[in-house]
């Protein structure tokens, strides 16, 4: 499949390799747009317009169109000392990007995962997980309380942990719609 690809210096390199990896191919001539939000569709093709702080409908669509079938049922984390775990979703309080890493943050611990940020968000139920900021993924299901922060944010806590997580405010609008409210 060719797509042209319209969007953001930013967001381009990400959607590079998230294309790449179903085997999309980028086109500048093909009939298929994928258009970030802000950005003006080509009037004469067929586009899909995508928002950049939510990525989730536009992988999920790729996935369907590439054929791509993923286990998303397993997250296998890596302790310290080079033990690996097997964490169901369940268990998964959220996901951070930290350095070079990416880690699964448990009530019993944080387990190093070999996918990034972006992998994550593209693979966990979309019921279930939301971006929150560049460098969280939550589990709505552990989230025991919501509360406003300064300059429009919101802090979440979670069940059975004392580390709290912040909505960034360029995410808080899409948060609060995934609540429903």
């Amino acid at each position: 499949m060719k797509v042209n690809l319209i969007c953001s210096t930013q967001t381009q390199p990400l959607l590079r390799e998230l294309l790449a990896e179903r085997g999309v191919v980028i086109d500048n001539q093909a009939e298929v747009c994928i258009v970030e939000s802000g950005f003006p569709p080509p009037p004469d093709r067929l586009c899909i317009v995508f928002h950049s702080n939510n990525l989730q409908p536009l992988l999920d669509l790729l996935n369907r169109l590439s054929g791509a079938t993923e286990d998303t049922s397993k997250i296998i984390g890596r302790l310290d000392d080079d033990r690996f775990t097997v964490i169901s979703h369940e268990r998964a309080l959220f996901f951070e990007a930290r350095g070079n890493y990416t880690y699964c943050v448990t009530q019993a611990g944080e387990y190093r995962v070999k996918e990034k940020l972006y992998e994550w968000e593209g693979r966990l139920p979309p019921a279930n997980f939301i971006r929150i900021s560049k460098s969280f993924i939550v589990n709505i299901e552990n989230v025991t309380e919501i509360l406003p922060w300064f300059g429009r944010r919101l802090i979440l806590r979670f069940a059975g942990s004392k580390r709290e997580v912040e909505v960034s405010k360029n995410y808080v609008k899409a948060f609060k719609e995934f609540l429903g409210f």
